[in-house]
């Protein structure tokens, strides 16, 4: 098929340029609204198609010059001015609630990120026939790199020192940078000059270098992260986020909080300070026992944690308000039921996929009213956003 010329009339939910030629809607990643361009056609299907720029034809005036110089990576808005991705996140957010949860006027406001390159503390890299990279988009097609303009400034350092070394029977690389720095590999290579910037590494699970686990900071807080644990890859904006939280709970007159999905307990030890308990609950045992050895590290003891699936011991708590931070997927419907079973004050939802938090939220209106939501962008460049959201009950 010949090139085609599109006109992008809008950005869709994931940052792609979305226009209309021979009368079905196409997809164009990196193209900005009421661009031009010629596009090449990679993928045609019934209803759509997809597309990718072959020449510029009409530029737009919020297109900037990206520091991230690969095409198709995760970084889908790297092409647009910063300030026009936040208005693009709380747009898309906007439109979803009122969509799929018929809610409007409570999406208060976007916080932006500090450091919008450079703030990765976490990034996973894929390795085939010895060159190391991220696949593109949807695909095992490997992208290779010299560097990530997201990634912290060590992290660029690792990936310098693994091009020149011999990665043939190595298939992933995970960094993880929190001041102290973890590398985390898939295969077998030799790690010794790796080294000298590393305070653990691993090789296929197994501790070969250094520490256990490696500590990051957050506020006053310290807190262990081992080679599987999951922590927010931009600690600035998780310190707004979780000071969000805190400001949507510590004006009640409840003592006690409970935090569902509480993972290795982040916001659970954040916000031990303010009450009298918190009960963090999760499914994850080492997730459990990292946040215990958490607690422990931080001298806490009005914190307690429980290893179990949440909507079974739900059925034992009590509380007036509580924390839910779900996976991507979202609240089950057994779930929320359990939850509304317990009828707390305050529900603080984080969320961090707007249609499955567009989805709960409309099963919890019945009872509660969604009082406003704030945005945290964690992931500037990227069509992802944190949400924030405060429920009150009726």
């Amino acid at each position: 098929m010949e090139d085609v010329l599109v006109k992008c009339e809008k950005l869709d939910h994931f940052g792609r340029g979305l226009g209309h030629v021979l009368g079905k809607i196409i997809f164009v990643p990196n193209l900005l609204p009421s661009e031009e361009a010629l596009v090449k056609i990679v993928l045609d299907k019934k209803k759509y198609m997809i597309g990718e720029v072959i020449q510029l034809v009409k530029r737009s005036n919020d297109r900037i010059e990206p520091k991230c110089l690969y095409e198709n990576c995760g970084c889908g808005l790297k092409n647009l001015d910063y300030f026009k991705t936040l208005k693009f996140k709380k747009s898309k957010l906007i439109e979803i609630l009122k969509r799929y949860s018929n809610l409007e006027g409570v999406v208060k406001e976007i916080v932006s990120s500090d450091d919008i390159y450079g703030y990765r503390n976490k990034i996973t890299l894929k390795v085939k026939n010895g060159k190391i990279g991220y696949f593109k988009n949807g695909t095992n097609e490997l992208i290779e790199i010299s560097r990530c303009a997201i990634a912290s400034k060590k992290s660029n350092e690792i990936i310098s020192i693994l091009k020149k070394s011999d990665l043939s029977e190595v298939k992933e690389v995970i960094i993880k940078d929190f001041g102290e720095l973890m590398v985390i590999v898939k295969g077998n290579m030799n790690v010794d000059l790796l080294k000298p910037l590393a305070s653990s590494i691993y090789i296929n699970d197994n501790l070969v270098y250094g520490k256990e686990n490696i500590i990051a900071k957050l506020g006053e807080f310290k807190f262990y992260v081992s080679k599987d644990s999951f922590f927010q890859v931009n600690m600035n904006v998780a310190f707004k986020l979780y000071n969000k939280v805190l400001e949507y709970l510590k004006n009640s007159n409840s003592k006690r909080v409970l935090d569902l999905y509480c993972g290795t307990g982040t916001i659970s030890l954040f916000l031990s300070k303010y009450f009298d308990e918190v009960i963090g609950t999760e499914i994850n045992e080492e997730a459990i026992c990292c946040a215990n050895l958490n607690k422990e590290l931080n001298n806490i003891v009005n914190v307690r944690f429980i290893c179990g699936d949440v909507s079974e011991e739900i059925h034992y708590l009590k509380a007036d308000n509580i924390v839910v931070d779900p996976p991507r997927s979202g609240l089950t419907n057994e779930g929320i039921n359990d939850i509304l079973k317990i009828g707390p004050d305050r529900i603080v939802y984080v969320s961090c996929d707007p249609m499955t938090l567009a989805r709960d939220l409309k099963l919890f209106k019945g009872k509660y009213e969604v009082k406003e939501v704030t945005l945290f962008d964690m992931f500037p460049w990227t069509y992802h956003v944190e949400s924030v959201c405060l429920l009150i009950r009726k």
